[in-house]
């Protein structure tokens, strides 16, 4: 349960930075998918980071996540902990950059 939380909660932080950062012009998405949900709308981009996560944890209450599964569900706390910590880096580099 506790994983699914931070994949929702993980997944609206990237979700805002990413925004921040594309309208910033100091990044740019490098997931074609989210590229194309961007061009669309905002409003895509967020639903689906938003959404994704939700119906997980939708999925967790029908039937908690044991074996293999779980183990899928840790790799993606670790690759999002990772993605969270690229934005932080990117972050401290854009701030440095104004001053």
């Amino acid at each position: 349960m506790r994983l699914c939380l931070f994949l929702l909660i993980a997944g609206v932080v990237d979700a805002v930075m990413t925004h921040l950062g594309i309208v910033s012009g100091f990044v740019e998405e490098g997931n074609p998918v989210m590229q194309f949900f961007i061009a669309k709308s905002w409003s895509y981009f967020y639903l689906i980071k938003i959404f994704l996560p939700l119906a997980l944890l939708g999925l967790f209450y029908l039937r908690p996540l044991k074996g293999w599964i779980k183990k899928l569900l840790i790799s993606t706390c670790v690759l999002y902990f990772s993605v969270l910590v690229y934005h932080m880096v990117w972050i401290v580099l854009y701030l440095n950059t104004k001053s």
